[in-house]
């Protein structure tokens, strides 16, 4: 057997075994590194109380307020979609659209009432 013939094989299995490795690594340490700047932020600033001197300016950027509703519009979308694919191609069963859109509805209107829910609560 030639021996080009048995690498190409094990090439094909172990690419995408090291690239998916290799990403969780990247992901463990970017996460293992910003929780240690965290902690060391935390410790700094628990010095600076100790000692009563005025606290140094936040290191780390506050968190990005992200839109609750987005999942529930592009699910929404995609099952539209389908059904507008469907319906040009004269396929009569509308189904698998349905199958995104109405968990796309569920999240829009659970996020919607969570944010009212939060708004009633913080102005109460």
């Amino acid at each position: 057997m030639d021996p080009g013939q048995l690498i190409l094989p094990i090439m094909g299995i172990m690419i995408p075994i090291i690239a998916i490795v290799g990403g969780v690594g990247i992901a463990l340490a970017a996460f293992r590194h910003q929780a240690k700047r965290a902690e060391l932020e935390h410790q700094e600033r628990m010095l600076a109380i100790e000692k009563g001197v005025p606290l140094p300016p936040a290191m780390l950027p506050p968190a990005r307020r992200r839109n609750p509703y987005i999942w529930g519009f592009i699910l929404i979308g995609f099952g539209l979609a389908m059904m507008v694919a469907m319906l040009i191609e004269g396929e009569p069963d509308w189904g698998w659209g349905l199958i995104f859109m109405l968990p796309g509805l569920g999240i829009f209107l659970a996020s919607h009432l969570f944010s009212n829910a939060k708004q009633r609560e913080n102005s109460a």
